[in-house]
């Protein structure tokens, strides 16, 4: 057993042993997942720090690939609004909140599909490997989006311009009166 991995079990029981019990994730599936991403290297004392740092996300990230509903729910709790800011940071807009709903929707069939969180390395902060993917998600969408000519409009030609003014009446208040 390499020492990355000893560090990793001895921080999966201490740190995420409950929670982890609480999805039906177990230490091996995150073991799995880490020596997926190096399968003949090992790591570095560093990376192996951030590994063992990162095991509470990992479990988030084994039971998302999991289907465990619990993750997913504890996913979009922690890192909603994050995303949130980042995005508005990056590009304030109105619809960021459908573009983030976008992002889950579309994470969590990618995840499905073979992709998705399977992809995420333990040595990256899972928050921002998640804005990284929706940014892309947002730029591309951007890219994609068809281009509008822009009709060079004045003020005046869109107001409604009259000789006489106008005014509402009020029968009632004028018979109060």
């Amino acid at each position: 057993m390499k020492r990355w991995e000893t560090q990793l079990r001895r921080a999966f029981f201490s740190d995420a042993g409950r929670f982890a019990a609480s999805m039906g994730v177990g230490v091996d599936a995150c073991v799995a997942h880490v020596r997926a991403l190096q399968p003949e290297a090992g790591f570095n004392a560093v990376e192996a720090d951030a590994i063992r740092a990162s095991v509470l996300d990992l479990v988030l990230v084994i039971g998302g690939v999991q289907h465990a509903p619990q993750a997913w729910s504890e996913l979009r709790l922690q890192h909603t609004w994050r995303l949130r800011e980042a995005l508005n940071t990056w590009s304030p807009s109105r619809d960021g909140g459908l573009q983030i709903e976008r992002f889950w929707t579309e994470l969590q069939a990618a995840t499905e599909r073979g992709a998705g969180l399977r992809a995420w390395d333990p040595r990256r902060p899972l928050s921002r490997w998640l804005a990284d993917l929706l940014f892309g998600q947002v730029q591309q969408s951007r890219e994609l989006m068809p281009t509008r000519p822009v009709a060079r409009a004045r003020a005046f030609d869109s107001l409604d311009i009259v000789e006489e003014a106008r005014t509402l009446r009020f029968p009632l208040i004028a018979a109060v009166q």
